[in-house]
């Protein structure tokens, strides 16, 4: 009997010992107890404070945010999860159980890795291959930025579409517990727009396969893949359905989903997702910012900017006078990126090398995978312009399933990110290992060659004919403003600044030509058997990897670092006038003007803030926002009735330093009205919120007239009291002499609230457009609200029972491995 052979382990123990030590070094701050500082993680943690709080005291999460635009479901912030025997375990195994930043980089490692080894490449290759993902710039980028949920999703993305190619390979066990486990994974990671992407790269992936499958007549095995395929996807989302589940319910009744909302005229149209102009607002790549690819500072790189004292700008300030430090900093503010976005916080590079070898793959390889690859990455790529290639993406966004819920375009560039790696790791294999024809092989070399200098030329057509300007002018004014009015000067540091942008553009380009011209060169060697093969694949990793990380620096380096007391204490650490608010235990809502308060959550992390930050606002309060909080003058009666005692404005007095007004016109927690306003629909009951009395009249859209059984007659001796708010449960206390109507300062959200009056369940009313209202019998009464999703508590039972046959067929796999193996032993 053949004993098994753990020697063969080795390449796979070193693979994974590259990928911690490599891991560890790029993120060396990490371990000596410092943190990322994110803007999104801050966000985060400012909207889910409320929830941690609930937590801290009841020891599971609620399902109702009390903190953020007046209140809105939990669900896309944090959520106990609903099944104890869930294999999100595997999650932290496959990050060696390391934190944030190490873990992630590990992780996109290992799943390309698990790819790499499917397609059956050498270790080596699949180790570069594997570090070419995980470092590609846009991961240093989205992590320095925070968007941790995104980066996690990309590490299962291959290590799915390796464990599908196991499907389609016959190795059936394998491949469907695998697919079973990645995909819940993917799902779990909570990313949905990643979880979509992926679907588009391996429905391409699984065509490619049918057409080979049905010119072969292997129909039998067609048909076996495709059922284990769809099976195993289906089996993925059971153990993800209460995620799932809520997150479909609350889309309805956002701006992304088909919930009725107001178009700019202020009437009530009904949306199917986004509006093309605000979901490709951000994020449209250019056309010819699609270089980026290969020459990582075309446009300028990010718009946080990255020029020091060694700059044109420095050096000028200097000249003017500037003390160099503030010279320095100056430099430092400016911004280099000068692209078609908007902003950016960097761009997409997946390597000099990396490029040079997918045109290698297109060129040389005679396999049909480089088709669908190819179909794959030309659409991601004309899908990313978004706003920049208009009439087809509005086709798409219009047409493709779904893909109207989601936004920045340029995201789907993750998938290019997987295949050009995938594809250049193809190549590699058959040119150094596998192809005996020396003629053959250089042929290929040569045209890849002739192919990526013309590549190399549109660029440096591109660097002569840029202007570097942008196409907003508004930092000359900016430059001006800061230079006292005096135009001639703004111009001559604007110059300075074009200057600059001109140079990283001109570095970058000869850098990439250096990294390629290494790459060939040392591949025109192993060819003419000048080194070994395997010397030329370890320089080339080398190369590989000094390309990417190197720029991936520029985004994620010590500056991203600090001390954790240092980035709670600077974002958290509540002030004077946050301790006084927190001193009323009434609990009133918070409006603060020091800054933008529609996309600012840290204000939630100690208040109930009349705004907030969401990817996904409730639509009546979006309406809410844009026709009555956003515009000027504000509308008082609406702060008013949404119960605001508190706006912190900056003191024009005290340099713009934060100052607290106190609105003593806040109607409270709940209030009886002396008569209701009827209005045909939600347009008509918004403009009518222009002049209104909230303490004496509430607007009701006559749908839900019915809801309220009779008149009210105003009692002025009539009380009613909030008892207590405990998120997802709300008591009050009513006394009066005659049938009222109360308005409840509370948002209206009726996929899931429900209201009884002393325990029988009674209609809520929508009023004032985002409120509460119950029509109240005379008499001493107790009304409770209390928050109970179908979505959550139908789904929970579901998930519960899901995750048993993921964990059977992992079982099952292991079983008829060994099975097999000793078979093939004896």
């Amino acid at each position: 009997m053949k004993q098994f052979q753990w020697k063969s382990l080795l390449p796979h123990a070193i693979a994974v010992g590259i990928f911690l030590i490599i891991a560890v070094i790029f993120c060396k701050p990490a371990l000596e107890g410092k943190v990322l500082s994110q803007t999104d993680v801050m966000h985060w943690k400012g909207m889910a404070q409320d929830l941690f709080n609930y937590k801290e005291k009841h020891g599971h999460y609620p399902l109702w945010n009390n903190n953020l635009f007046g209140g809105m479901p939990a669900y896309q912030i944090a959520m106990e999860a609903a099944n104890p025997i869930t294999p999100v375990y595997f999650h932290q195994l496959f990050m060696l159980f390391m934190g944030k930043p190490i873990g992630y980089f590990f992780l996109l490692c290992i799943g390309f890795y698990f790819l790499s080894q499917v397609i059956g490449t050498k270790s080596w290759i699949g180790i570069l291959g594997s570090i070419a993902y995980a470092y590609a710039t846009y991961d240093p980028v989205i992590l320095s930025a925070g968007h941790d949920t995104k980066m996690q999703a990309m590490g299962y993305m291959p290590a799915l579409l390796g464990a599908l190619w196991l499907i389609y390979k016959k190795e059936y066990w394998w491949g469907a517990a695998l697919t079973a486990l990645f995909g819940y994974l993917l799902i779990a990671m909570n990313h949905l727009q990643v979880t979509y992407y992926f679907l588009i790269m391996a429905g391409f992936m699984t065509i490619g396969f049918i057409i080979q499958w049905i010119k072969q007549k292997d129909y039998k095995h067609l048909g076996i893949s495709l059922l284990l395929a769809l099976s195993m996807g289906l089996l993925s989302v059971g153990p993800n359905i209460v995620s799932l589940a809520t997150t479909r319910d609350y889309a309805n009744a956002t701006m992304r989903g088909n919930a009725p909302a107001l178009d700019s005229t202020g009437n009530v149209t009904v949306r199917k997702g986004l509006a093309t102009d605000y979901a490709f607002y951000y994020g449209s790549y250019g056309l010819t910012e699609t270089y980026t690819f290969l020459v990582p500072g075309i446009y300028g790189g990010s718009s946080g900017g990255e020029l020091d004292i060694h700059s044109n700008f420095a050096k000028r300030a200097i000249e003017k006078g500037i003390p160099e430090d503030q010279a320095a900093a100056f430099a430092g503010s400016m911004s280099t990126y000068w692209g078609p976005q908007p902003m950016t916080s960097g761009p997409v590079y997946f390597g000099a090398i990396i490029c040079f070898l997918f045109i290698l793959g297109m060129v040389y390889l005679k396999t049909w995978h480089r088709w669908w690859i190819l179909a794959v990455c030309v659409l991601a790529v004309v899908m990313s312009w978004g706003s920049n290639f208009l009439s087809f993406n509005t086709f798409l966004f219009n047409n493709l399933p779904l893909y109207n819920k989601f936004r920045a375009p340029s995201i789907i560039l993750i998938l290019p990110q997987v295949l050009f790696p995938l594809l250049g790791m193809m190549a590699l294999q058959q040119f150094l290992f596998e192809e005996k024809n020396k003629a053959v092989a250089m042929a290929a070399l040569k045209k890849s060659v002739y192919i990526m200098a013309a590549f190399l030329l549109g660029a440096v057509l591109l660097y002569f004919s840029f202007d570097y300007a942008g196409k907003d002018d508004s930092l000359k004014g900016y430059l001006a403003q800061l230079l006292g009015g005096n135009q001639e000067e703004a111009n001559g540091f604007y110059n300075a600044l074009k200057d600059d942008r001109r140079s990283l553009f001109g570095s970058d380009l000869l850098r990439s030509i250096g990294f390629i011209v290494a790459a060939v060169g040392l591949l025109w060697l192993a060819v003419q058997q000048k080194i070994k093969t395997f010397y030329a694949l370890i320089a080339i990793l080398i190369l590989s990897s000094a390309d990417l990380f190197t720029v991936g620096k520029r985004y994620l380096n010590e500056r991203n670092f600090q001390e954790a007391e240092v980035v709670n204490e600077a974002q958290f650490a509540p002030t004077a006038i946050d301790k006084q608010i927190l001193s009323d235990t009434t609990k009133p809502r918070v409006l603060n003007l020091t800054v933008d308060p529609y996309t600012d959550a840290i204000t939630a992390y100690h208040h109930r803030s009349v705004g907030g930050y969401h990817p996904a606002k409730l639509s009546s309060y979006n309406d809410l926002i844009t026709f009555q909080l956003a515009k000027q003058p504000m509308n008082m009666s609406v702060l008013n009735m949404l119960n605001t005692r508190y706006v912190i404005v900056p003191d024009p007095q005290q340099n713009g330093q934060p100052s607290l007004q106190i609105n003593p016109a806040a109607l409270g927690h709940a209030w009886f009205v002396k008569g209701i306003q009827y209005e045909k629909d939600a347009g008509a009951a918004m403009r009518a919120m222009n002049r209104f009395s909230p303490a004496d009249t509430a607007i009701v859209e006559e749908q839900y007239k019915n809801n309220i059984p009779f008149t009210p007659v105003y009692d002025s001796s009539a009380t009613i009291t909030q008892i207590i708010n405990d998120n997802d449960i709300v008591r009050y206390r009513s006394t009066s002499n005659s049938n009222q109507f109360a308005v409840f300062s509370e948002i209206f959200y009726d996929r899931g609230w429900k209201a009884t009056i002393d325990g029988k369940e009674v209609p809520i009313v929508k009023v004032n457009y985002v409120l509460r209202g119950l029509a109240i019998p005379a008499g001493n009464h107790e009304i409770v609200f209390e928050f109970k999703p179908a979505s959550y508590y139908n789904s929970a039972k579901i998930a519960v029972i899901s995750s048993a046959p993921i964990w059977i067929l992992l079982i099952l796999a292991v079983f008829f491995s060994l099975r097999k193996k000793r078979e093939e032993q004896a």
